[in-house]
């Protein structure tokens, strides 16, 4: 149990961490800001306001409609000389009554592609609020953060793995926060799981491996404005720095930011170029006719990098109107050629983006 002590300096540490975010984004080419920011992290004055193996466990919700409660692996393995995207996904909307399940599947060897999703009420499943055990039609997801087993299985296939943690957590921002224009949220994520399991799709059984990356989120989240739109990367790199980016924009604002992660653990915290000024090789959905773009370009000029994003094959939509795309990544940091993947989640409708 938090004593009083603890929850004013989980407080102070979220006020105080949010003030120098919304300092970061909104004036980018201020590096002092970053490295008083970095180096308060560092020392331990701002404390994590996340704590990963105890929030694996179901949150108690806030007020609002939109409030959710999110968990997802979006992961890189290959088996019987294939290589695929996977991405399982479960979002709980408490004060809206409903679970959605969200998996995906891409080969990114031939380009086959399918997707799964299902909307249940709460009743219709399980979140233990002492850890992480999740289940509900299609989905069984229990461990701990030393290791999780996950089974998802849909009309076209099914996934069953074991996924170990290795290095350390990534909390977003350095202390567990994401800035979504107005909304604040709690995110973190263990960004090197071993990944090892069983894979079954296009009427075959594979034995597969590679890393994945678990994300965990919780809080409102601005989906009720129809301008507001969102792109999420997860990318890793070569030389092994992790980067989770947020390029977040609505008729009024817009913030482009990324967490970098370096190997030993410690963080940068920068502006990105805005994305959408970058995208292209548009594809247009024939399900919901949105237009979403499938090349981008990142540049974090503060840090040195510049990165190409490819997503392939077109078209890895689900059939509410969102994407989840697997996407090979080239390009430099800080001077020095990299490789990489990411997975690509856009939200809203990219008609409007200048081509």
């Amino acid at each position: 149990m938090k004593t009083a002590h603890s929850k004013r300096s989980i407080a102070c540490a979220a006020t105080v961490g949010a003030a120098l975010f919304g300092v970061l984004v909104s004036r980018p080419a201020q590096a002092t800001t970053s490295s008083r920011f970095l180096t308060s992290v560092a020392s331990g004055r701002i404390p994590a306001v996340v704590k990963p193996a105890a929030d694996l466990a179901a949150q108690v919700p806030g007020p609002e409609l939109t409030w959710i409660d999110s968990i997802f692996i979006a992961g890189h393995v290959r088996g019987g000389g294939h290589n695929f995207g996977i991405i399982i996904h479960l979002l709980v909307f408490p004060n809206a009554d409903q679970r959605k399940l969200f998996v995906g599947l891409t080969d990114t060897s031939t380009g086959w592609y399918r997707n799964y999703s299902a909307t249940v009420p709460l009743a219709e499943g399980t979140w233990s609020r002492n850890g992480l055990q999740i289940t509900m039609p299609g989905l069984t997801w229990t461990g701990s953060a030393r290791r999780m087993r996950l089974k998802a299985t849909t009309p076209w296939g099914s996934l069953k793995a074991r996924f170990t943690p290795e290095g350390p957590v990534l909390n977003y921002s350095g202390i567990g926060l994401a800035k979504l224009l107005g909304d604040l949220d709690h995110e973190y994520a263990f960004p090197t799981m071993r990944t090892v399991g069983t894979l079954t799709a296009e009427r075959k059984t594979r034995r597969v491996s590679g890393v994945s990356w678990l994300d965990r989120q919780w809080g409102p989240v601005p989906v009720t404005d129809p301008s507001m739109r969102w792109t999420w990367m997860n990318i890793a790199l070569s030389n092994g720095n992790q980067l989770a980016i947020w390029d977040i924009l609505d008729n009024t604002a817009q913030q482009s930011w990324v967490t970098v992660q370096r190997p030993d653990g410690s963080y940068e915290l920068a502006a990105v170029r805005p994305l959408a000024a970058s995208a292209s090789e548009f594809w247009t959905s024939p399900v919901t006719h949105k237009v979403y773009p499938t090349r981008w370009r990142i540049d974090i000029p503060t840090l040195g990098a510049r990165l190409r994003v490819v997503a392939r094959p077109k078209g890895q939509e689900f059939h509410d109107g969102h994407v989840e795309a697997t996407a090979a990544v080239t390009g430099t940091d800080n001077g020095r050629r990299v490789t990489g993947t990411t997975y690509v989640e856009m939200t809203g409708d990219w008609t409007g983006t200048p081509r």
